[in-house]
């Protein structure tokens, strides 16, 4: 019996420079749209981040409040230098995206979250808390905005 002498097929192995372009744009069109989909969460991570610091200090608010039966802790009763020191900005380290305003009498308060730093033209705006009101934003959408 005589074998056959014939060399086996060799495929070439690798990728045709076509097919490395294809996968370069299919890539290319990936990221294109999924990183402003990411930065978008991103933004609204940090958004209820300052919405979450708002309540902490409305929540140390009320508490002084039901302790002092004032909201001030000075004699002029026109700032809570307490909370004010307590509640600067969002995060609570490193560099603020939310500033944190406080304006206080005796018997009211408004709390403050000025977007700052990277957020500083975020289309949400600054978030306002009253002692009298609910949680709001200054957008032309609020309900955008809060969630």
């Amino acid at each position: 019996m005589i074998k056959s002498m014939k060399k086996p097929s060799v495929r070439p192995r690798g990728f045709t420079l076509i097919e490395l372009m294809i996968t370069v744009a299919v890539i290319a069109l990936l990221a294109a749209i999924a990183l402003p989909s990411y930065g978008e969460y991103v933004r609204r991570s940090q958004r209820a981040e300052a919405r979450v610091e708002i309540l902490r200090a409305e929540g140390w608010l009320e508490r002084f409040y039901t302790e002092n039966n004032r909201y001030a802790n000075n004699a002029a009763n026109n700032a809570n230098t307490t909370a004010a020191s307590m509640f600067t900005q969002v995060p609570n380290t490193g560099s603020a995206r939310y500033n944190i305003v406080f304006t206080v009498t005796a018997t009211t308060y408004l709390v403050e979250a000025v977007p700052t730093g990277s957020l500083s033209g975020d289309v949400c705006g600054t978030y306002q808390k009253t002692n009298i009101a609910a949680l709001t934003s200054t957008a032309n959408n609020p309900a955008k905005c809060m969630k």
